[in-house]
């Protein structure tokens, strides 16, 4: 087993498609030249229901802002990489949370539409920041992303990972609908940036629907205080 230590002095930056999947000996988690280093950090069935993160968030658990993974700041080159050179890009943010990650992209001049299943924080981060559009819905529910076509780039940060980390069929299958949600939404040749905890089973839900997809992953300290990496799917459709 690899510390933190050795994997960020070991391992290189890649942009490319890593082995992963039973079919190269890599039956979970990450791979690098056929070897297993780790799968997803935790594992936790309630993270896709919404009754948690109502609670969650009406407890103040998450406090006024919270950013799952890394910072936008950390991201940007892989958010602008997903963005394309678009200088006004119709953006749909997935499972945004209270994350400022949405104001950042608005900041930068793009037209942003923040949806999350959560109507306790929607509310919270529609007082918070009134000039932004936040929308509660569920991102697995075929139509309620709104029209086919409508984004040229869907952009999430650990909505997909709350789903597929409960390690149960249920959610698995809502993951899989997400996903679908989220490829029809897309305009031809639009873009859906998954920023992730992990790489297991994410890509076999992303090569169902999109014909091109990179893979890369950025090191550091993640605002969850430890080390490790954050991976990212730049999904073309």
């Amino acid at each position: 087993w690899f510390s933190p230590q050795t994997i960020l002095v070991s391992v290189r930056k890649r942009s490319l498609p890593l082995p992963m999947g039973p079919s190269l000996g890599c039956p979970r988690g990450f791979c690098l030249d056929g070897v297993v280093l780790f799968g997803s950090n935790f594992r936790q069935a309630c993270l896709g229901d919404m009754s948690y993160w109502d609670a969650a968030y009406a407890a103040g658990r998450y406090k006024d802002t919270y950013e799952w993974l890394q910072t936008s700041a950390e991201l940007w080159p892989y958010i602008e990489k997903g963005l394309a050179g678009h200088t006004c890009a119709r953006v749909l943010h997935v499972g945004c949370g209270n994350s400022v990650l949405g104001e950042d992209i608005a900041d930068a001049g793009h037209d942003v539409v923040n949806v999350d299943y959560s109507e306790v924080v929607i509310q919270a981060m529609s007082k918070q920041y009134p000039n932004l559009k936040w929308v509660q819905a569920d991102c697995a529910v075929h139509g309620a992303l709104g029209p086919e076509g409508a984004y040229d780039v869907v952009i999430d940060k650990g909505a997909l990972d709350a789903l597929v980390e409960s390690y149960t069929e249920r959610m698995m299958e809502q993951a899989r609908r997400m996903v679908a949600e989220i490829f029809r939404v897309l305009r031809p040749g639009g873009r859906y940036l998954l920023i992730s905890n992990g790489t297991e089973n994410r890509k076999d839900l992303l090569e169902k629907h999109f014909r091109d997809i990179e893979f890369e992953y950025c090191e550091g300290y993640s605002m969850d205080l430890y080390q490790k990496f954050v991976f990212v799917f730049l999904c073309t459709k």
